[in-house]
Parts: C-alpha cells; structure tokens; sequence
C-alpha cells in the first residue's frame, strides 16, 4: 500500500513546485503550501485509521530488502505523531501567512522541506534513514532561521529579540 510513503511525497512534491514557481505571486505560493499542508491531516488521520487496531504499515521503496533499501514503517504512534505534526504545521503556516513568509522568497518550499523531514524521521524504518531524514529538517530548520534576514545578517547583533 502506498498510503505510507505519502506523507513524505506530498511536502517533497510540494516544495519542488514551490522551488521550480518562483516567479508567483506570495499569494499563490501560500495557497500552494496551504494546500499541500492541509492534505496532510486527512492523509494522517486515514493512516491513523489504519493502524489503530495494532497492525504495522510496512513500505519498502522499490521492493528492495530491507538492510539494501529505504523502509518506512506505520504504527500507531508514527500515525499519531504525523497527526500532530499536520496539525501544527497547518496552524504554523496560518500564523505566518500573517506576513513573515513574505520576508524572503523560500518560505514556502523550505517549510515544506522541513514538513518532508520529520514525516519522513517519523515512518523511518531503521537508523541510518532516520539520520538522513533528520538532516534534511535540520538543514530547513536551519534555512528557515535565516530566512529573510538578509546579506547583512552575519554582521548584524541582535538587539531586539535575544
């Protein structure tokens, strides 16, 4: 079944879109990272559904064996923490819509990064793709602080908010 690994390709063809739309107005760019994440919580709860009796999900990407291949795994509390994760990150993406994903133009496509990371890092089946899926939320998060600060952000002390 591929109902696992589609809480990792929805924010990964999301932020591509976003990444290759460039020239679209803040206004389509939000509504593309809204719906995109807004997807997710009926995504989540029908994986919840699935797995609430005990069974586990198991998907291995191109049917390879597991110690060769990438395995994303479904439980119960991988489902319930991809609930929690759509349901802030959607409250997350309102919040900001408010005018800070405008401060710089990769908003969008690096909050979608970040939602592929921790989906993935939760579904993950073994250790070396949970250091890979952590990587890439690390390397979004990391983006994302930065984010519209600007070239003169290296030089610059912060003396409003730290």
């Amino acid at each position: 079944m591929h109902l696992v690994i589609l809480p990792v390709l929805l924010p990964l063809v999301a932020g591509s879109l976003l990444l290759l739309t460039a020239g679209l107005g803040d206004a389509a760019r939000r509504a593309i990272g809204l719906a995109a994440t807004l997807a997710l919580l009926p995504l989540a709860v029908l994986l919840l559904d699935r797995v609430a009796d005990g069974t586990h999900l198991v998907y291995a990407l191109g049917d390879w064996a597991p110690p060769f291949g990438i395995v994303l795994v479904a439980d119960r509390l991988a489902a319930v923490m991809l609930l929690l994760t759509a349901i802030v990150a959607l409250a997350s993406l309102v919040y900001a819509g408010a005018g800070d994903d405008t401060r710089g133009p990769q908003y969008h496509a690096l909050f979608q990064f970040q939602l592929l990371g921790i989906n993935g890092a939760f579904l993950t089946g073994d250790l070396f793709n949970l250091f890979v899926f952590f990587e890439v939320l690390l390397i979004a998060s990391y983006a994302l602080l930065l984010h519209g600060l600007g070239p003169s952000a290296s030089g610059r002390r912060c003396t409003s908010w730290c």
